[in-house]
């Protein structure tokens, strides 16, 4: 039977089909906006679980940043302190280097070296030193003046006791008055006896009076003698150092009993040896100081 124009004839199995194929578009999509939905769902979680975190993070930080702050202002008061208490004992060591500065000088013109060392005599002026620059110059200084009087006879040339001292005295042997110029160290016999100051061996040898003897010259017109030896172990034209073993107590020559007879002669003219002893009592305390501040 023929058509009629404008009429057309559907096909049911088509129709189901093209109905199936769309419900499996609409539900596929459908499953993939829940899945996006779930994948953005999850990392909208694991944000906002980072997030978390990093806000516990950051306030953790402010925390420790705030912990710091603290810690450092009582770490920079300490220092304060500290730069405090250093600066009064660098002022204090200055205000001791000066004192030990001044006596040092003071021996110097106490021995008639002053133009050899170079020592004001007074106040002098000059730019402004820092603390610190002035310690080092002090100590500079003074280890300066220490070094040279090693060239002075200073100090005592065996261990022992002074049982004759310089000057007038009664002779042991005529019971006279009679000038001693120099002073007796008892000692033990056979105890060395030191230099007591860098120099050169000018004579050794033997006279009724001193017994067997060491004579050294030094700097400055000083001269050292040294009686009454049991032997000496130095040679005339020797260069020796303070401290310097040069021979070994004795009872040799005009003597009563082991001791060394010292002697300090200056341009022929002898000295009073105990004024050199006792400042050497005094230097070597300074020497000590001096070298401990300067290590």
């Amino acid at each position: 039977m023929p058509l009629k124009k404008g009429f057309y004839l559907h096909n049911p199995k088509e129709k189901n089909d093209f109905s199936i194929a769309k419900d499996k578009i609409l539900y596929g999509a459908l499953l993939f906006f829940v899945f996006i939905s779930a994948v953005f769902f999850y990392q909208n979680l694991k944000l906002r679980a980072e997030i978390s975190s990093l806000q516990r993070e950051v306030a953790s930080l402010k925390q420790e940043a705030t912990s710091l702050r603290l810690k450092n202002q009582e770490l920079q008061s300490q220092i304060d302190q500290l730069e405090k208490e250093k600066e009064e004992l660098l002022d204090k060591a200055v205000g001791t280097l000066k004192k030990h500065n001044t006596y040092v000088k003071k021996v110097i013109r106490q021995l008639g070296l002053s133009r050899y060392f170079k020592t004001p005599k007074g106040p002098v002026g000059g730019p402004y030193l820092a603390p610190h620059q002035e310690y080092e110059l002090l100590v500079s200084q003074i280890s300066e003046i220490l070094t040279k009087l090693d060239n002075i006879p200073i100090g005592k040339p065996a261990r022992g006791y002074i049982s004759s001292y310089y000057g007038y005295r009664r002779d042991p042997f005529t019971g006279k008055r009679a000038f001693h110029s120099g002073i007796d160290i008892v000692a033990r016999y056979g105890s060395p006896v030191r230099a007591t100051a860098d120099g050169v061996v000018y004579r050794v040898g033997y006279a009724r009076a001193l017994g067997r003897y060491v004579k050294i010259r030094h700097k400055h017109g000083f001269m050292t003698v040294y009686g009454h030896l049991r032997k000496y172990v130095v040679k005339r034209g020797e260069r020796v150092k303070k401290g310097d073993i040069i021979g070994y107590v004795g009872n040799t020559g005009r003597s009563t009993g082991p001791h060394v007879h010292y002697e300090i002669r200056r341009w022929g003219r002898s000295l009073n040896p105990l004024r050199f002893i006792r400042a050497e009592r005094k230097l070597a305390k300074i020497a000590s100081k001096v070298k401990s501040n300067d290590s």
